[in-house]
């Protein structure tokens, strides 16, 4: 029985192989291996690889803690700001400037990226209220700095972009 029969694809790397499911990712280029430690962790990262995203069908059901507890992957004081901010439109244009002024770090340009996910995530996965609190503060915000527009913009999915656009929030 071949990979694909499995339902993966079989890509070799430097450090052995690399098992791809066959459905559900996008390949960006040659597939590597990078080893990353961090004061708090040690892990392997993949590059040249990523989850497919699924289409938009409508507002999604995660709420203000969902998206919170998402935000912790990426950013270590999103308990603790949540703490001082429990109005969520508060607490996420605190976030947003926080993110921003990362922005214009080039050494931290992969976290502002993931920022730019987590935002799109918001537009995708939440619910109707979370959907309207990204696009009153999250997306105005960005859209107040051309430089950091640009690269939200650079980071997000065509689709996307393109609702972004039809609903007056692109260029």
């Amino acid at each position: 029985m071949n990979s694909s029969e499995c339902g993966y694809e079989i890509e070799r790397s430097c450090l052995g192989l690399v098992y791809v499911p066959c459905e559900g990712v996008e390949i960006d280029g040659e597939i590597t291996i990078r080893y990353e430690k961090h004061p708090w962790l040690e892990c392997f990262e993949l590059d040249g690889i990523r989850a497919t995203v699924p289409k938009r069908t409508g507002h999604g059901t995660k709420n203000f803690e969902g998206f919170v507890r998402s935000l912790s992957t990426i950013y270590s004081k999103a308990y603790d700001d949540h703490a001082e901010y429990p109005d969520p439109e508060r607490y996420f244009a605190h976030v947003c400037e926080y993110f921003i002024e990362l922005s214009r770090d080039p050494d931290r340009d992969k976290i502002f990226r993931k920022f730019c996910g987590f935002a799109e995530n918001m537009w995708r996965e939440g619910n109707s209220e979370m959907c309207k609190i990204a696009l009153g503060t999250i997306f105005c915000m960005l859209k107040d700095d051309t430089l950091v527009f640009n690269k939200f913009h650079g980071s997000i999915t065509g689709e996307f972009a393109e609702w972004l656009k039809e609903n007056n929030y692109g260029d």
